[in-house]
């Protein structure tokens, strides 16, 4: 008796083997360079801190150096050859040539040479004697000029007196009647000055005076080695501002 034909199962052997395989396993590549990478950056940062500070040190040792080197070779002698009266010179360098014979005997320290610098820096000093000389020419000439134009140099004066006004007033308050320096230094004032000129000035002090809140009438006028004088005192007992 014929036997019936079998049918082939290798389709069926086939999926089987596909469904009993084992999945493909995933590779962990592990946490990469990242970490790296974040540590350097921080030893970076932990050296560029160390550096800086480290620099600051330095730099600021040396604060005394620097001082006595800006005093002996520019600051005394500007103002030896400045335009201030006599009286005010003598004193304000006497002053100055004791606070560096202070700076070479190392009887101040970096951080109270700093103060002074500072200090001395927001001073118009220079500036001083050519606002007296415009002061001066307006009171020789009063027809030319308001009536209250020599009290505003009492006041800026006074500003300065308070802190309140500062060596780079002077040179805004002074700039139509100022000569252009190319060496970046002081400048001084011009030859020839025409009258529109001084009137500008004169409206300058004014508004420089009212900002500062600086009162009509000041009481007294100070001279310039007598702040000198208290700035100097002042950064070597308190530093800077």
């Amino acid at each position: 008796m014929p036997q019936p034909k079998r049918h082939s199962d290798s389709a069926g052997d086939d999926s089987l083997g596909e469904s009993t395989s084992d999945p493909p396993t995933s590779v962990d590549s592990g946490p990469g360079c990242m970490p790296a990478v974040l540590a350097t950056a921080v030893l970076a940062g932990i050296i560029g801190f160390i550096s800086c500070g480290v620099l600051t040190w330095v730099i600021f040792q040396k604060q005394d150096v620097l001082a006595l080197r800006a005093m002996r070779g520019s600051v005394i002698p500007a103002i030896e050859q400045s335009r201030l009266s006599p009286e005010e010179k003598n004193s304000t360098v006497k002053l100055l040539e004791d606070f560096a014979d202070q700076l070479e005997r190392k009887q101040v320290d970096g951080w109270q040479a700093s103060g002074v610098m500072q200090r001395l820096g927001r001073l118009p000093i220079l500036q001083w004697a050519q606002i007296r000389l415009v002061e001066t020419y307006v009171d020789e000439h009063p027809e030319q000029f308001v009536d209250d134009a020599s009290l505003q140099f009492d006041r800026i004066r006074k500003g300065v007196e308070r802190n309140d006004i500062t060596k780079f007033d002077f040179l805004h308050i002074l700039e139509p009647l100022l000569e252009v320096s190319p060496q970046g230094e002081d400048a001084s004032l011009a030859d020839d000055w025409q009258s529109r000129a001084i009137d500008e000035v004169i409206d300058r002090a004014r508004l420089v005076a009212d900002r500062s809140g600086i009162e009509a009438e000041p009481k007294s006028d100070i001279t310039i080695d007598v702040l000198v004088r208290r700035q100097v005192e002042a950064g070597i007992k308190e530093g800077t501002y």
